[in-house]
Parts: structure tokens; C-alpha cells; sequence
């Protein structure tokens, strides 16, 4: 008898203990929103920046997009803004996950915030697990194989309606950037994107939007339009 009601206790204490356990927050805060709030994009003194990650942001869940910088069996540093530095550095849950990643992809990672960054040092997380993979930047010559190797390919040109005076790819339609960054845009999620502009920044931003939104096959053509025109590649007006 004296046995089931000491059962009885440890069952009730591993059930309450279960219940009592905290879930980690989801913060849905961007980079940028982190950069300006406190990080390097921040004015304010670094006592009030450390006040405000640990009541906002420390142990937060956070799901960001980037392209890969450095990926080793544990764990990877990304860019996140396309300026090629490193901004986030994340550990996976799984020791093994970096593997299934290289430099150059374009990925989604969910991973617990950690230590606050600043203009040399990146935003640290833990616990990440690799939510999609994209391919972030083809060369011309490797996009012009994408298109005609991949029947279904959607081509989107981002850049403003006053550029298309300039000459476009074949086949490629119009949707502005602006448009992307105000969800003014019908896209099908399940054909991959070719995204391109005139140099290559606003595609690429315009891929993080969409990696952001749920479309899992992405790739930016790398240097735009003027790459596409300097390697002697088709042009349509």
C-alpha cells in the first residue's frame, strides 16, 4: 500500500513539475528590428542595449534567413543583410545538421537568441534547427543552364517598370520589389523562383522576403541584369 502512494506522489510531481515547465517565447522580431533596437544600428548606451535584449530577445525563440558563411558539422555563421559579413551564428540541435548545408545556400534557420551582437561581433543563438534550404546566388552563365534545364521555372523581375526600357530576360515577369516588401504580389509556391534586378540587391532582399513567407525554392541571378549583359547572355525588349 505504502508503495502505490509513494507512486501515486512521483507520478503527481513529475505531472505538475511537466505542467510548470516554461515553453520558450517566440519573437518574431527581424534582423534589422534587432540591428536598430540593439545592435549596431542602435545610438543608445550599451547598458540600456543589454536591458533591453535580456527583457525582449535573450531566450527567445527566432526564425531568420540568411546565406551561408561558414557551415561545420554543428554549427553555421550567416549573412543575413547581403553585405557578405557575418551576423548570425547559430548551434544546432542536431551535432550533424551542418552537413546537410554549404556555403552560398540561402536558409531558413529557428534558433533560441542568446548573445546580443554589435558592428564586429554577430547575433548568437542556440538549439537551431534548419528550417528550408534555398540556393542564394547563380552566376549568369549557371543561370542561363537554370532556366533551360528546369521547365517550370518562374523568372521575376524585380526591378521598377521604368527599367524594363533596359531590356529583360526572355519569359521573366514584372513584380517590383516595393510590391514583395508589401505582400502586393500573387506568386504559386509550388514552381522555383528565378528572381533577378539590375545588380543583384534587391533580389536578393526580395528572396528573403519570400524565404521568410514559405516559398522553398529560390535562386537570385548573381550581379543582375548588368552581369547577364556583360556575359553576352539573350535580351528581350
Amino acid at each position: 500500500m505504502r508503495t502505490k502512494f509513494f507512486g501515486c506522489l512521483l507520478i503527481l510531481f513529475v505531472v505538475v513539475i511537466g505542467a510548470c515547465s516554461p515553453e520558450i517565447p517566440f519573437n518574431n522580431a527581424s534582423y534589422d528590428d534587432l540591428n536598430t533596437e540593439v545592435g549596431c544600428g542602435s545610438s543608445s548606451s550599451d547598458y540600456t542595449k543589454g536591458g533591453i535584449f535580456k527583457s525582449r530577445y535573450k531566450n527567445h525563440r527566432m526564425t531568420w534567413s540568411g546565406e551561408v558563411l561558414l557551415a561545420k558539422t554543428d554549427n553555421i555563421s550567416l549573412n543575413i543583410t547581403g553585405k557578405g559579413t557575418q551576423e548570425l551564428q547559430v548551434s544546432l540541435a542536431n551535432k550533424l545538421a551542418g552537413y546537410t548545408v554549404k556555403k552560398g545556400d540561402f536558409i531558413t534557420v529557428s534558433f533560441v537568441m542568446k548573445k546580443m551582437g554589435n558592428c564586429s561581433l554577430p547575433f548568437i543563438g542556440e538549439k537551431a534547427t534548419i528550417e528550408s534550404t534555398y540556393f542564394a546566388s547563380y552566376p549568369p552563365a549557371e543561370t542561363m543552364e537554370l532556366i533551360q534545364q528546369k521547365q517550370n521555372l518562374l523568372i521575376i523581375d524585380v526591378r521598377s517598370p521604368g527599367e524594363l526600357q533596359e531590356g529583360k530576360i526572355e519569359n521573366s515577369i514584372l513584380i517590383p520589389v516595393t510590391y514583395i516588401m508589401t505582400g502586393n504580389y500573387t506568386i504559386p509556391k509550388n514552381r522555383p523562383l528565378l528572381l533577378y534586378c539590375a545588380t543583384g540587391g534587391r533580389s536578393y532582399a526580395a528572396m528573403q522576403i519570400l524565404a521568410h513567407n514559405g516559398y522553398t525554392e529560390i535562386y537570385n541571378l548573381q550581379g543582375g541584369i548588368a552581369a547577364w549583359k556583360q556575359a553576352n547572355l539573350p535580351i528581350v525588349y
